[in-house]
């Protein structure tokens, strides 16, 4: 089970790119594939068309039919690819889909299309079916490959949230710092700094998480505290600023500094994305205030 977060950064791509220009792509590879069966190209255009129709159980079938003609072929892996992406985003086959995304990287003389498909791998782990274990050792194994890559901080970035899922605390917090301290000309550095909070806060209602080193509540918020407030001034233009801002007055409360979180949460309330949330958060108080009174 995951653990309950104050605020979570979505990661998952955008799908719409892959709806750019198929039926061009799908001519100008076809052109270029003079080698390449008359069925095989016929099929891949009424796959194409399949798709684009919002047939996808349809798709895949003719596309798998193109790979099985000529798997090595640059349309038959551009077939295979197309129906394991297809799989993947429409169809939930995810098992299907990474052992056609592992065919494509085994076959594939491209290197530009094997890259594509360990990364879409690592998104099914990641993104679509939440094995963390298996996300954390594939994108190890991406950074391995390629470890001055352009995509580093973001793998980085995954392992250290399915290390977090995992309420795996102490690896999850080590990695957002690495990405905070290594790559800080990237906005993950950011993304990651805000992070090391949210892990922290998250920490001290985990008292007995597994591999965690054995911290106080109390000692977990003070270092969620302290981390929210070193991401104010390291990034104060940021848009996360109101989500730290939020994160430091979470911390008072839990801390049983009912006056201090109190004064925090109303001087964000006009900055804060919902001001429903911080009108409960101020009842609440009151409500713990009058409870010590009687």
């Amino acid at each position: 089970m995951r653990p309950v977060v104050v605020q979570m950064i979505p990661e998952i791509q955008s799908i719409k790119l892959l709806k750019l220009n198929t039926a061009l792509f799908s001519v100008l590879l076809i052109a270029a594939t003079g080698c390449t069966g008359q069925g095989a190209k016929t099929r891949y255009i009424l796959a194409e068309k399949l798709w684009n129709d919002g047939k996808y159980q349809a798709a895949v079938n003719e596309f798998e039919k193109v790979s099985q003609k000529d798997p090595e072929s640059p349309l038959g892996l551009r077939a295979l690819f197309r129906a394991a992406t297809t799989q993947m985003l429409y169809l939930s086959e995810y098992n299907e889909a990474i052992r056609k995304f592992n065919r494509v990287v085994d076959l594939s003389k491209d290197s530009a299309m094997s890259w594509d498909a360990q990364k879409q791998i690592g998104e099914i782990y990641f993104s679509k079916t939440e094995q963390y274990n298996q996300a954390i050792l594939h994108y190890k194994k991406l950074i391995q490959l390629k470890p001055e890559g352009p995509g580093v901080p973001e793998f980085t970035f995954r392992i250290a949230k399915s290390h977090f899922y995992l309420m795996q605390f102490d690896e999850s917090i080590a990695a957002f710092k690495e990405i905070a301290q290594r790559y800080k000309s990237t906005p993950w550095a950011e993304k990651a700094a805000y992070e090391i909070g949210v892990t922290s806060f998250t920490r001290g209602g985990h008292p007995g998480a597994p591999d965690t080193v054995s911290v106080s509540p109390h000692e977990a918020y003070q270092e969620a505290m302290d981390s929210f407030g070193r991401f104010i001034k390291l990034y104060p233009e940021s848009p996360l600023i109101p989500l730290a801002k939020f994160g430091i007055a979470n911390c008072l409360e839990e801390m049983d500094q009912l006056d201090a979180a109190y004064h925090q949460y109303e001087a964000i309330r006009s900055t804060y994305p919902s001001s429903q949330v911080i009108d409960i958060k101020l009842m609440r108080i009151r409500e713990r205030r009058a409870q010590r009174t009687h």
